[in-house]
């Protein structure tokens, strides 16, 4: 298994100055990814209208330049991707159905693991999580105290309305922000700021969440030997998730610190039976409390019946991801997988991930919050495929597995 962690084609002598400039370009692809929908949100607003493909696009650009630079490095890569996709095409086959954007969903964490396997560096990671951190505080804060002159430059709803992820009905409800973007019960971290959720650079408040979670993570394992430097970038994380009001992760940050103690008992096999431990709970949840879909509540006791209810309506077809399904499962991503990918490729997939081998106990320590948020977030949101954060939390995961992640790089 040590294989994975070593070039399988390997390039001997292969020139430093090219290396480095590889390195430099992989952080401006993870900066890219998180920024480019914020960017395009200004073009749709001031310049031009886009649409649809544009996103597709920009989005297929980063996955593919990013699957260039590592196309020489490994077999691994190769092998997974293959098998993944041997697997997906026998389902969609089956099903008669195809769906091109899950299968980009399961790419992503493939190609931005081995970009971040062979080009991250910890400096580098540390000044790109930094970077994230302080813009979005800062667009946060533009955004919070001047929302009328904001919403000039990015017209939140009527971008995802242009790109199709919402209808023109939503536009009348809240005008400029996204549905989410005004909390309509009492917000949890600190009620007395309102009911504006600012979103900023990632304009919608569940990626803010999102990352402020995986930025903790990262900043807890790389700096709480720097006792004010650690102070200073959770101040930011903070920050920005009381601005989101960011309850999901709010509460993840704070579990991480107690995962993090725990990590070194924890075991492989633990951690692969914790999603299907997650999917019975939901289950069984749902089955007590009678609810029907209708009644439940946009909290989180509601998301997770609404969770567990939607689960309970799944055929066997279904649960094998023979048979498609047309409820919404935006607030359901183990349906979601269920449906797209079947019971038995969840179970693969998450075997491939919890067995694999990690370079060292910084490695799995991050590990286990990788896999602790993807069972957390998938109890509520399919959020976990956006691309705005799944990059970044992947890139990471794979920097802490790079032998050669304490060479230096140059600055993004």
């Amino acid at each position: 298994m040590s294989a994975l962690w070593h070039p399988s084609i390997a390039v001997d002598g292969a020139d430093a100055d090219a290396d480095a400039a590889k390195r430099v370009m992989a952080q401006l692809i993870i900066v890219a990814t998180v920024l480019f929908n914020f960017g395009l949100c200004f073009v749709n607003t001031r310049v031009f209208p886009i649409v649809a493909g544009y996103v597709v696009a920009v989005e297929l650009g980063l996955i593919g330049v990013s699957f260039c630079l590592t196309w020489d490095r490994s077999k691994t890569q190769y092998a997974i991707l293959l098998l993944v996709g041997a697997y997906l095409a026998a389902v969609m086959v089956m099903r008669d159905e195809y769906a091109p954007q899950f299968a980009r969903d399961i790419i992503i964490p493939v190609v931005f693991f081995f970009l971040g396997r062979y080009f991250g560096t910890v400096r580098a990671a540390d000044r790109i999580v930094a970077l994230i951190a302080v813009a979005a505080l800062g667009v946060a804060c533009f955004e919070w105290f001047a929302l009328d002159r904001y919403l000039q430059f990015f017209d939140v709803i009527h971008y995802y309305v242009a790109r199709g992820s919402v209808t023109g009905v939503d536009t009348e409800i809240l005008p400029g922000l996204y549905v989410s973007g005004t909390r309509v019960d009492q917000r949890t971290l600190l009620p007395f700021l309102g009911d504006h959720r600012a979103s900023g650079l990632f304009l919608e408040p569940v990626s803010v969440g999102n990352f402020g979670a995986i930025a903790f993570a990262w900043i807890l394992l790389r700096d709480l030997g720097r006792p004010l430097v650690f102070i200073v970038k959770t101040i930011v994380i903070g920050s920005l998730l009381v601005l989101g009001d960011s309850r999901f992760g709010f509460n993840l940050c704070i579990a991480t610190v107690a995962l993090y103690i725990v990590a070194p008992y924890l075991r492989p096999t633990m951690l692969f039976a914790a999603p299907f431990v997650a999917i019975s709970g939901l289950i069984i949840y749902a089955g007590i409390s009678g609810m029907d879909l209708a009644s439940i509540d946009n909290d989180l006791a509601g998301r997770l019946l609404f969770a567990g209810s939607l689960a309970r309506t799944l055929d066997v077809w279904q649960v094998f991801g023979l048979q498609t399904s047309d409820a919404v499962m935006e607030d359901a991503g183990y349906v979601y997988l269920m449906v797209n990918l079947g019971i038995m490729g969840m179970a693969g997939l998450w075997a491939m991930f919890a067995y694999a081998p990690v370079l060292d106990r910084q490695a799995w320590r991050y590990r286990t919050f990788v896999m602790f948020y993807i069972v957390a977030l998938l109890c509520i949101s399919t959020s976990l495929f956006t691309i705005k954060t799944a990059a970044l939390l992947w890139f990471l995961y794979g920097t802490v597995n790079n032998p050669n992640r304490s060479a230096d790089a140059a600055l993004v």
